[in-house]
């Protein structure tokens, strides 16, 4: 029997691999298995140790531990090792912290707590000061009616270099998309439009004569409604059978977002390749490290979490702590990483992603 759920556990961890190089649109559902990547991990981790301190059949750890050797380059950005690395957030000519945060649009969606969200998260920016600051789903409002933000980050961060793409809106009183603060030079800007209110949103700033692109965006969502995350966190909880079957909805939903997701990471990837100076590319993805969107807009770029990360790295604070959603990934022979973390926060449903890098083997322009 434990030889039969060894193989098992073997099959699922090939099927999570076959998630991370398979179009959804190729092969439906698929792309499911990349939501359970990290306990198949841990399944076939437990099936090496069962075999080896057994009493007999230690051969048979052979059978996970291949797949894990396989798998290798999955299990960094997945599970972060880094405990006893030291981060260097010291900052001279040719380094930069960097921030990424999915700040939940501001507040706007915390009804009647809009201001204390967006008190708190105006705070974290403050305490935090980095030179760039990347924001999908940035919160901007139209009019007066409610108070916009924007300046008090400007002057309390000293970015005297601002973008902002509006990719939707909170009806008609909020614009939401997608915010950068610099205090170095936009030299360039463009937003490149991958589907329906989904932006790439391009900006090559100058950093003391060395010109960096950033790539920042925020790809389709599942689109759960709290009504929806309440059933979830009933099916985890409380394995209330009603929850459970109406959950078995979900599976569509899902498939149709990975397949839109797809789409996006595809158009992203082939703009990544078209640049000319190195580049950094981060935002709320929305999905897992090695999904197919993950593994498509990576390509043979680093992972931040991956060189310097710790734990599981969880990104969006709800439903399971295996969500890292909000990547930070750069081309490795033109950035050194310095130091990494990630915040959290109660002020979004996001945890904010934060590196010092140092710009190597770049010439000034």
């Amino acid at each position: 029997m434990a030889l039969l759920c060894n193989i098992g556990v073997v099959i699922w961890l090939v099927l999570c691999h076959f998630a991370s190089i398979t179009p959804p649109t190729a092969l439906r559902y698929i792309a499911l298995f990349s939501l359970t990547t990290p306990f198949a991990i841990v399944a076939n981790m437990g099936f090496v140790l069962f075999w080896l301190f057994s009493n007999s059949g230690k051969w048979f750890s052979l059978l996970s531990l291949t797949i894990l050797l396989f798998c290798i380059k999955m299990i960094p950005a997945i599970f972060g090792y880094h405990y006893f690395s030291k981060n260097n957030w010291e900052k001279d000519s040719l380094s930069f912290k960097l921030m990424t945060w999915n700040v939940h649009a501001m507040g706007t969606f915390n009804s009647p707590h809009e201001k204390e969200h967006a008190l708190g998260i105006v705070e974290v920016l403050q305490e935090e000061q980095p030179d760039i600051l990347c924001i999908p789903e940035y919160g901007k409002p139209v009019d007066n009616k409610r108070k916009d933000y924007t300046k008090t980050i400007i002057n309390n961060g000293h970015y005297p270099f601002f973008k902002f793409n509006v990719d939707n809106s909170f009806g008609t009183q909020v614009d939401i998309g997608t915010a950068i603060f610099s205090r170095y030079p936009i030299v360039h800007y463009q937003a490149h439009q991958l589907s329906t209110y989904i932006y790439l949103v391009e900006a090559d700033i100058d950093i003391n004569e060395h010109i960096v692109r950033f790539g920042v965006m925020h790809l389709h969502s599942f689109g759960l409604s709290d009504e929806d995350k309440a059933i979830i966190e009933g099916v985890k909880y409380e394995q209330n059978k009603g929850d459970i079957i109406k959950s078995r909805s979900f599976l569509w939903k899902f498939n149709e977002a990975y397949i839109h997701r797809a789409e996006e990471a595809e158009k992203a990837r082939a703009l990544i390749d078209q640049s000319p100076y190195p580049i950094v590319v981060c935002g709320d993805f929305n999905d897992l490290p090695f999904s197919y969107t993950y593994a498509t807009i990576r390509g043979n770029l680093n992972d931040a979490f991956a060189e310097l990360g710790r734990g599981l790295g969880r990104t969006y604070n709800q439903i399971v702590p295996t969500l890292r959603i909000d990547h930070l990934l750069y081309s490795g022979n033109d950035f050194k990483i310095k130091a990494f973390k990630t915040r959290y926060s109660d002020w979004s449903d996001h945890s904010a992603v934060i590196a010092n890098f140092q710009i190597v083997n770049h010439k000034a322009n």
